[in-house]
């Protein structure tokens, strides 16, 4: 979609999310498989150092949005936001505001962790004029949330070939030339959320803290994936339905 969009999730413990093409048996055969009991029981000081809340939000509407043909001779990470996208923005700041004051009161923190393209810097500056400096815990930019890397320079008529033929090889697994696939996304989000915990676990988002993940349409929805273990399926189900 366009333009901003928010979505919040409790940072509760990840849980996993059943196939359609696996009985419920298989499906807990399978994750104790992939993750060999690493995933030790939370206990409750590490529920304490949880976040409240992550709050996910892509970047407002950007002039690629607008006019794709930009990106042959603009660098991906350089795309600035519309005068639309500035305006999406600063309401979507609001809208976090409302949220985190009704659930929350005047005491709470946010913390803000951005991709480092041009477009979600910005969107950024624009979620950040809705909070007094009393409710602003910090920005950190966060390298491994920048977008799907699709190439340098972007041919419209090759990225729409590109496009088509990641439709017939497979969404999350077809690999753009020069570029990114899904799951490369996933290895890298990977990454970044194991830091992330270890971080949680240290307490340095405890205390009425909540988090704000500036970022990208599929570098968010790689993010929930990982942190609720979806299986593939069960992410391209998501896919097509935000798409």
């Amino acid at each position: 979609t366009n333009g901003s969009s928010l979505a919040s999730t409790p940072a509760s413990s990840p849980a996993g999310t059943a196939s359609p093409l696996l009985n419920p048996q298989h499906q807990q055969q399978l994750q104790q498989l992939a993750y060999g009991g690493s995933y030790k029981a939370m206990t409750l000081e590490d529920f304490r150092a949880l976040p409240d809340k992550i709050i996910l939000v892509r970047h407002a509407e950007s002039q690629g949005n607008v006019d794709a043909r930009i990106y042959s001779t603009t660098p991906d990470y350089e795309v600035p936001l519309s005068a639309r996208g500035w305006e999406q923005a600063v309401a979507c700041g609001e809208d976090i505001r409302l949220l985190m004051q009704a659930e929350h009161g005047p005491s709470y923190k946010l913390f803000f962790m951005t991709s480092p393209y041009c477009r979600t810097r910005q969107t950024f500056v624009g979620l950040r004029q809705a909070f007094p400096d009393r409710n602003f815990a910090g920005v950190q930019e966060e390298v491994q949330l920048r977008e799907q890397d699709f190439g340098n320079f972007q041919n419209p008529d090759k990225i729409k070939a590109d496009l088509a033929e990641r439709n017939r090889f497979g969404r999350f697994y077809y690999r753009f030339p020069g570029g990114e696939s899904g799951s490369d996304v996933y290895n890298r989000v990977s990454i970044f959320e194991d830091h992330l915990i270890r971080d949680m676990k240290a307490g340095r988002f405890s205390q009425s803290t909540s988090l704000c993940l500036v970022t990208h349409g599929l570098t968010m929805r790689v993010f929930l994936m990982r942190w609720f273990n979806w299986t593939v399926e069960s992410f391209l189900q998501v896919w097509l339905k935000v798409l």
